[in-house]
């Protein structure tokens, strides 16, 4: 057998529970898949329940988002670049954040370190899509909760559903600007600040306006 460390055997227990899930992650399973023993598992982790918890947290959720700017350019692309990056993750990552959620009934606690990422990524959207309607790149009305919402809620529900109905959703070629370009169009994105509206010649500002 290999010397074990904890990478290793923390990437062996994440494949393991992409494709048994929970229970059937048992200790066994684990050490034979990280070529340990199963005395080495209970050593430097305690327990099944602390190995699992920390392999679908930093293999699974916890991540490094890609930063968006702080001062949007061309949202368009920047936008696409980002949602590839999402898309990417989720895409490789499917059949263990499928195996999580089947869980989240019997173990809630897993709860907690799935939002870690999603978390992260959304406030990172809605913050730049805030931006753009400050600069006036977007409609004054438009909402960034709702739309960083839907952005990355297509993103999931595409990534998530793509190997079971990949006829009612958009061709794999172009995921994920169809979904960047929705949101784009639903907030009234325009590629330059609209311009300011003058007033009437002859037209004076009441006092105390």
């Amino acid at each position: 057998m290999t010397a074990p460390t904890r990478d290793h055997i923390l990437d062996a227990a994440a494949r393991v529970f992409a494709e048994h899930g929970f229970r059937g992650s048992t200790t066994r399973r684990i050490a034979d898949a990280a070529d340990v023993n199963e005395v080495t598992l209970f050593r430097l982790f305690g327990s099944k329940d602390a190995l699992l918890g920390e392999a679908i947290r930093t293999r699974v959720y916890e991540r490094d988002i890609l930063q968006l700017p702080d001062t949007p350019g061309d949202a368009r692309a920047e936008l696409t670049i980002w949602a590839a990056a999402e898309y990417a993750h989720l895409l490789t990552h499917r059949r263990s954040i499928r195996q999580g959620m089947s869980e989240l009934v019997e173990r809630p606690e897993l709860c907690r370190c799935m939002a870690q990422g999603p978390r992260g990524g959304y406030t990172r959207l809605r913050q730049y899509l805030s931006r753009l309607v400050e600069m006036g790149r977007a409609s004054k009305d438009a909402s960034p909760l709702n739309a960083a919402a839907m952005l990355l809620g297509a993103l999931f529900a595409d990534a998530m559903g793509r190997d079971m109905i990949p006829d009612a959703l958009p061709p794999a070629r172009q995921i994920p600007a169809v979904y960047v370009n929705l949101t784009l169009n639903a907030i009234g994105y325009a590629a330059t600040p609209a311009p300011a509206r003058r007033k009437p010649a002859g037209t004076r500002a009441k006092r105390g306006a």
